[in-house]
């Protein structure tokens, strides 16, 4: 049974420890039938409290005799602290993504110990700790069997569900293929330019999110094999510019898998994040079914025939021109002959840089809508650099564009993709505080969440115009010691993101391109606006948030104009619904 390494030891502690305690119990007690319906009753109430109560006595001594002190311990408003439990379920369906940890991180500080069911989750926000975590304490904070556990059927044994030195392999095997001389502006252009065509200019509202999610997919799979998602299918055995099609071995069923893949995708993804979410018990959720067969099969008959033409291309001396490029594929197949690895490797490779890349280039967009004086001084850095439509993208021109690059990282600031990692502790640790005093001792086998959204919100780090987005934070003499440590969307220490240069490559890209695109559109006096009156029922961000008095730890102190929610990563909820209408004040 799936899962079963985990279940069956807490279903053991859970339901046969108490009533066995009870057994042993009714040797001392009368033997009357009301006395054994009480005791066992009573036996799971009883033995969860003496465990929940014994943890927090042990660990308050071992804090003590390591000269630490406890990470402050929640106490919520329900027995249990059940209340943050329903909190948490209502981010995203009722209330903003990460509004609760603002309101108890005012009350209990930048870590503190939620204990909810009476098990230790810690949470956090202080930058010290989170270096701590990701970097100096590094090897002892992993992903953990659990979260493998819950992955594998997913992730297989790629670089996203392994530690240790299964991890080492994994990035040393894969960090090669990452350096920025195998990725080029050229690859993702027309891909780009194709998007913004087939984007409709005559004042019809369309969700530019889902879009973005499918260029996302296409300019990933583009870079990673060589395929093009968007072209059709032809009879020929052909080898193209920038890549390879072989269509001996193409069937309708891998046609299909093409067109479902960014479902697939998403789907497996959702499957995992409800089982991690879900905790220990998952398996009892899918005891009739299991929901990730369909989309892997999908996964796997898509990337099957891929794998195969890239193993027989293997060893073939191409006569190459400056032009081609050999893909990501290509390299790990020289690396390595075993099929499933390779599966792994580009399974968890697509997972990155999909919906991290789609997350980027959405709130891109949304800022510009947003801030569009902001956007005002993007398009003329680009246009005085990065000219007209007949000057090439290229690297050099990526490397000119000093506020460009500002604007992306201020949208990653306050939008990251990955609002929250999670960590889990081999052995305990001694978590050091921006607040000085003793360190945090924080037991063994217990997770931490790590709040990379709200440490990049927070005040105390950034200012008090923290929630204003200024690019120009970022330029002349750049950020602080305090801010540095206090920015790590791409993540931070031996995990930091391989993918940053595909990510910054592409969205520098589509940025040129767009505004070119914008700049186009501009002469025909039209603009790109929020399309408020499609937004999805239910979806549109509630007009309180935008007040003074509802906008306290929601929307960025009310000035986003959109629901931001995590799923899987940070998203718009509803869709970002806009439009290229007139400008009525350039046509007066």
């Amino acid at each position: 049974m799936k899962g079963s390494k985990f279940l069956l030891p807490a279903l053991f502690k859970t339901l046969i420890l108490p009533p066995s305690l009870f057994t042993l119990l009714l040797l001392l007690l009368p033997p009357s039938t009301p006395w054994k319906i009480i005791g066992y009753i009573l036996s799971f109430p009883i033995v969860y409290i003496v465990r929940s109560n014994l943890s927090v006595y042990l660990s308050t001594r071992r804090a003590k005799a390591l000269g630490a002190r406890d990470i402050p311990r929640v106490k919520g408003r329900w027995p249990l602290n059940l209340d943050i439990l329903v909190d948490w379920a209502k981010s995203g369906s009722e209330e903003e993504v990460g509004r609760m940890m603002v309101l108890l991180k005012r009350r209990w500080g930048g870590s503190y110990n939620t204990r909810v069911l009476g098990e230790d989750q810690i949470i956090s926000s202080d930058p010290l700790v989170l270096k701590h975590v990701l970097l100096d304490d590094f090897d002892n904070f992993v992903k953990g069997e659990k979260f493998k556990d819950r992955a594998v059927d997913f992730l297989g044994d790629g670089i996203f569900n392994s530690d240790g030195e299964r991890w080492k392999f994994h990035r040393s095997l894969m960090r090669p293929f990452f350096h920025p001389i195998h990725i080029s502006p050229q690859l993702f252009a027309p891909s780009i330019q194709r998007f913004l065509s087939s984007l409709p200019t005559e004042g019809e509202a369309f969700d530019i999110q889902k879009d973005l999610g499918q260029l996302a997919l296409e300019m990933a799979i583009l870079w990673m094999t060589g395929e093009h998602l968007s072209d059709s299918t032809s009879s020929d055995h052909t080898r193209g510019e920038t890549g390879y099609t072989f269509k001996d071995d193409v069937s309708i069923e891998w046609e299909e898998a093409k067109r479902h893949l960014g479902d697939a995708m998403t789907t497996a993804q959702r499957v995992v994040g409800k089982r991690v979410k879900i905790g220990t018990v998952w398996p009892l959720f899918e005891l009739t079914h299991d929901p990730l067969i369909e989309p892997m099969k999908t996964i796997r008959t898509f990337f099957k025939p891929i794998i195969e033409r890239a193993f027989k291309r293997k060893g073939l001396t191409r006569e190459t021109d400056e032009r081609e490029e050999i893909h990501f594929i290509d390299r790990l197949v020289d690396a390595t002959d075993g099929m499933k690895l390779i599966e792994d490797q580009l399974i968890n490779t697509l997972l990155a840089s999909r919906d991290t890349l789609a997350s980027c280039l959405t709130f891109c967009v949304y800022v510009l809508c947003l801030h569009p004086e902001v956007g005002s001084k993007l398009r003329e850095e680009i246009r005085s650099v990065a000219g007209d439509e007949n000057r090439e993208v290229t690297k050099d021109v990526i490397r000119e564009l000093r506020y460009c690059r500002a604007y992306i990282n201020e949208v990653l600031r306050l939008y990251p993709p990955v609002p929250l990692n999670i960590r889990r502790t081999v052995r305990p640790s001694l978590l050091p505080t921006s607040q000085g005093g003793p360190p945090m001792y924080m037991p063994g086998n217990t997770s931490i969440i790590l709040a990379f959204i709200l440490m990049q919100r927070d005040p105390a780090v950034w200012g008090e115009d923290v929630d204003e987005f200024n690019p120009e934070r970022w330029m002349n003499d750049g950020l602080g010691k305090r801010e540095r440590e206090g920015y790590m969307s791409w993540n931070y220490g031996p995990r930091m993101c391989m993918g940053q240069p595909f990510a910054l490559t592409v969205t520098h890209t589509f940025l040129i391109l767009l505004s070119r695109h914008l700049d186009k559109l501009q002469s025909e006096h039209k603009d790109m606006r929020f399309a408020f009156d499609v937004q999805p029922q239910g979806t549109a961000i509630p007009s309180a948030w935008t007040t003074k008095e509802g906008c306290d730890g929601r929307a960025r102190g009310g000035k986003d104009r959109m629901w931001v929610v995590a799923d899987v990563v940070l998203a718009i909820k509803g869709g970002l619904w806009v439009r290229f209408d007139h400008d009525h004040e350039r046509t007066k």
